[in-house]
């Protein structure tokens, strides 16, 4: 080897003894010994590729002393130690030009004498034609990868497209736009999809017994109330002016409590999920409403709605939420009332009327139950603590405070614009 010694890369760099009655041939053409015992080799057996210089195929023989090499060795050497008659060794090493051999070296005995013979051819183009496959190989394996992932993923976009159309019938869900669940779905989630809709089949038949119950039960307890309202005014009663007193004081406070609960029973709305209230229309035929009934003071309600705004709950509910909110601001107001409406991360109702307002320490009372700032309006002090009910059931806050563009009254209402509400049952 030029440079160096032969580096052996076989598992097992040991001789390897010949198996009896094998014979190797010679490729370095028939070799001889003469009387002398000089090593002959006959030129004209010996391929004409080893004749070439640097052809990659090369070889060696040596006899004790003696050593021929091919001429395509040219000024190059390979250092080859010789080896017992009958043994063998297969060798990777570096040629001439540095280009990887694969030699293979072997004992012999010859005319009484041994001599080893090797052989060697250049590996290039067979690296070369590996590295070539490797390339191939990988490229077509590459795409044949990407073709199965892209098969797969057709596959499982195919085998999930139901869930998708599940998952967009829970957005309608919630959007209001649809009751129950009725996509198609995969046997593994449809027990779930079935219980799901049973289960919000009775929500909603739960929510409108106790509904009509409380309704039921109010409206019997106050026919009960005005038989003892009359009762009280009997003429046995006139002697007993003080008893006739707590009587009637007691018959309209329960009256108070029927009204309320009566009005909780209307509000106890829907507990399916989803719904959705147009407020642009509601609210425009509230104003409406409100400018009928206070056609005598005739107060100047504006209204301004920001686009897309929409209420996540029932509409009775948020008809009695403005309703009681705009009743109260055109009671108290001298000529304006002012109503806004705006959507970000909640949904927030802001009302405000040029009127007294109402006094700092007295603002905690505004949404007690009965409260009235001012005996001499009409009223039974339950609009604002009905408004409360309702902000507290759909998880939102209230507030009150002096307003800046009005110098009246402002209230705050921020609800969620997901629905979230929990009307109280009772």
């Amino acid at each position: 080897m030029v440079g160096g010694q032969p580096r052996d890369r076989t598992a097992d760099h040991r001789p390897v003894a010949v198996a009896p009655g094998a014979r190797w041939r010679d490729p370095a053409g028939r070799r001889r010994f003469d009387a002398a015992g000089a090593l002959a080799i006959d030129a004209a057996r010996i391929d004409a590729i080893y004749q070439r210089p640097f052809s990659g195929h090369y070889y060696i023989v040596i006899a004790g002393a003696q050593r021929q090499q091919s001429r395509s060795l040219w000024d190059g050497d390979l250092a080859i130690e010789p080896l017992p008659p009958g043994q063998w060794r297969e060798i990777r090493a570096s040629g001439p030009q540095r280009q990887p051999l694969l030699l293979r070296v072997a004992g012999y005995s010859r005319q009484q004498h041994d001599l080893t013979i090797a052989v060697a051819e250049d590996l290039s183009a067979l690296e070369a034609g590996l590295r070539r496959f490797q390339l191939i190989y990988g490229a077509v394996s590459a795409a044949v990868l990407a073709a199965l992932l892209l098969v797969q993923r057709l596959i499982v976009g195919r085998g999930l497209a139901p869930i998708d159309a599940v998952r967009e019938n829970l957005a309608r869900l919630e959007r209001g736009e649809a009751s129950c669940i009725d996509a198609a779905a995969p046997a593994e989630i449809e027990p779930m999809i079935v219980e799901l809709n049973r289960l919000l089949g009775t929500l909603d038949k739960r929510s409108r017994r106790s509904r009509e119950a409380l309704g039921n039960l109010a409206h019997a307890l106050k026919t009960r109330l005005a038989i003892l309202t009359q009762s009280s005014e009997a003429p046995a009663l006139a002697a007993h002016p003080a008893l006739r007193a707590a009587i009637g004081e007691s018959t309209e406070a329960m009256r108070r409590i029927v009204e309320r609960e009566l009005k909780r029973a209307r509000l106890a709305g829907s507990a399916m999920p989803g719904q959705r209230v147009d407020l642009e229309g509601e609210i425009d035929v509230l104003v409406r409403t409100l400018g009928q009934l206070y056609a005598g003071k005739a107060p100047r309600i504006t209204s301004a709605i920001a686009p897309g705004a929409t209420f996540a709950g029932d509409r009775e509910d948020l008809l009695e939420l403005l309703g009681n909110l705009l009743d109260n601001a055109c009671k108290w107001c001298t000529a304006r009332v002012s109503l806004t409406v705006s959507h970000a991360d909640c949904l927030a109702f802001t009302v405000e009327d040029d009127g007294p307002g109402c006094a700092t320490d007295a603002i905690e009372e505004l949404t007690a139950r009965g409260y009235r700032a001012d005996e001499s309006k009409p009223g039974s002090g339950l609009g604002l603590a009905i408004v409360r009910d309702i902000v507290d059931s759909y998880d939102g806050s209230l507030q009150f405070s002096r307003s800046a563009a009005l110098g009246g009254l402002r209230v705050d209402v921020r609800l969620p614009t997901s629905q979230r509400a929990n009307p109280p049952l009772g």
